[in-house]
């Protein structure tokens, strides 16, 4: 949400909204997509953009310790080559669904591009 400016990260609906987020689909260092049932019954394994969305919020929202510290875990959940799936299974990290998946390497260039940002810029320079 922040993102596209609906909400500064720093306002206290948003901070609390990503804690909530974060209390209720966080399992074994990974996000559920979603915790209800569907046609396949329950989840069973994270969907690894939701990781990677959570890091970038935490970050925003000045948890920056433990942002980097789950963004590390999911560095060494890719394969030998970099590579993500689209889901992880929580208990063993084995990759799971489509792989390799674009939405997966998304997610991880646009994090790891706002890791690297953690110094403030000037707010001369700022666009």
């Amino acid at each position: 949400m922040q993102v596209y400016d609906f909400i500064d990260a720093r306002d206290e609906r948003y901070v609390k909204t990503v804690k909530a987020i974060k209390e209720n689909l966080f399992h074994n260092g990974l996000m559920y997509r979603y915790k209800a049932e569907d046609d396949f019954g329950l989840p069973v394994s994270s969907f690894t953009i939701c990781t990677f969305w959570l890091v970038e919020a935490l970050f925003v929202i000045g948890e920056t310790d433990e942002a980097r510290e789950i963004f590390e875990s999911m560095i060494s959940y890719s394969n030998h080559v970099g590579l993500y799936s689209e889901d992880l299974d929580f208990e063993t990290k084995r990759k799971l669904g489509n792989f390799p998946q674009a939405y997966s390497h998304l997610a991880f260039i646009n994090t790891a591009t706002l890791l690297s940002q953690e110094k403030e810029l000037s707010r001369f320079i700022r666009p």
